[in-house]
C-alpha cells in the first residue's frame, strides 16, 4: 500500500541559496557543469589543467546572470582525478558565492573533494552528487565525516523506471544510506533516460515532492544528445526544446534543474527567470508567500534599467 503523501516540504539551505518549499516560494536552481569530460577549457582531465583565464570568465558570467535574474545558479564541479577535484575546487570557490557540486565517478575522486571542501570551510556550500546503487561504504564514511550542505541522490531504477519504481527505490535502498551519514532530506535527481522520458521524469519529481516533500529535479540535459533529429535542425532548436524541458520540469516543481553545459548560462538564466515571474507572482499573491530579497519577479522588470 502506498504511503499518504504529505504537505510538508523540506527546505535545504546551500550557503545562500535555499532549495525547496511550494513551487515559486523560491527560484528553482539552475545547474551547469564545468571541467567536465572534454570540455574544451581542459587541457589535461587527471592533472587538472585548464584555461584559467576563460573558466573565470564562464565563472563570473554565471555570477553576473544570478544576480541580474534574479534566479538561484550552481556549478557542477566534474573531474577525473582526486588531484583535478582539488584544483577545481580550489579555483572555483574563492571566485562565487554560490553552491557548488562535487561530481565525480569514482569514489576516490568523490573523497577527495569532500576533505578538499572541508580542509577549506567550504561544506556549507557543497552539493554531494551523488549517491547511487552503487556508491561504496568509504564514501558513506567520509559523507559522515565531512557533512556536506546537501546531499543528491539518483533515484532511476532502470527495472522500474517509473515514478513509484523510485520512490521505492527512495524508501528501500537510499533511506539507509541517508540514515547512515545523518541526512534527513536529500536533493533527489529522477533522472532521463532519452527525451520522452523527460515526461516521467516530471510525474516523478511531483510524487517525489508530494510523498516525501524533498527537494527534486533532473538532469534533462543529458539525454539532448540522443535526439539526432533535432541537432540536425541547428543550435538555435537545440536550445529552445532544452528551454521547454527547462520550464516543464519546473513546472512539475522542480528545484534542481541541470541545463547542461556552463556555456548555456545565459540561455537557462532568461528562461528560469521569465518562469519564475509567473510562479513567483502566484506564491505571493494566492498563497501568501514572502518572496526573497532579489527574486526574479522584481529583477526581471529591471532588465531594462540593467541595460542602459
Amino acid at each position: 500500500m502506498s504511503k499518504p503523501f504529505t504537505t510538508k516540504f523540506h527546505e535545504i539551505k546551500i550557503g545562500d541559496v535555499t532549495i525547496g518549499g511550494p513551487l515559486g516560494s523560491h527560484t528553482g536552481m539552475a545547474v551547469g557543469s564545468i571541467f567536465y569530460d572534454k570540455h574544451s577549457l581542459v587541457s589535461d582531465a587527471f592533472a587538472g589543467t585548464f584555461d584559467a583565464e576563460r573558466a573565470e570568465k564562464l565563472i563570473n558570467r554565471v555570477n553576473g546572470l544570478s544576480e541580474r535574474y534574479g534566479v538561484q545558479m550552481a556549478f557542477d564541479v566534474i573531474a577525473a582525478s582526486p588531484e583535478a577535484m582539488e584544483k577545481f575546487i580550489e579555483f572555483v570557490a574563492p571566485r562565487t558565492k554560490l553552491p557548488f557540486m562535487i561530481n565525480a565517478s569514482e569514489a576516490d575522486v568523490h573523497i577527495a573533494g569532500l576533505q578538499c571542501a572541508d580542509k577549506l570551510g567550504l561544506l556549507n556550500r557543497v552539493i554531494f552528487a551523488s549517491l547511487n546503487e552503487d556508491t561504496e561504504g568509504e564514501v558513506l564514511e567520509a559523507l559522515g565525516r565531512h557533512k556536506p550542505a546537501c546531499v543528491m541522490i539518483l533515484a532511476n531504477d532502470v527495472g522500474n523506471p517509473t515514478p513509484e519504481g523510485s520512490c521505492e527505490m527512495i524508501e528501500n535502498m537510499f533511506r539507509p544510506m541517508l540514515n547512515q551519514i545523518g541526512v534527513e532530506a536529500p536533493l533527489v535527481d529522477l533522472g532521463a533516460m532519452d527525451p520522452p522520458s523527460v515526461g516521467i521524469s516530471m510525474r516523478g519529481i511531483e510524487m517525489v515532492r508530494e510523498r516525501f516533500g524533498y527537494p527534486a529535479g533532473c538532469a534533462f540535459s543529458n539525454c539532448f544528445p540522443q535526439w539526432t533529429g533535432l541537432r540536425e535542425l541547428g543550435r538555435e532548436w537545440v536550445n529552445l526544446s532544452l528551454a521547454t524541458a527547462l520550464v516543464v520540469c519546473r513546472a512539475a516543481g522542480g528545484d534542481f534543474l541541470h541545463y547542461g553545459i556552463i556555456e548555456k548560462a545565459p540561455m537557462a538564466a532568461h528562461v528560469l527567470g521569465s518562469a519564475e515571474v509567473f510562479y513567483g507572482f502566484a506564491a505571493q499573491e494566492l498563497d501568501g508567500h514572502q518572496l526573497p530579497e532579489g527574486h526574479a519577479l522584481l529583477k526581471m522588470f529591471k532588465l531594462g534599467e540593467q541595460a542602459q
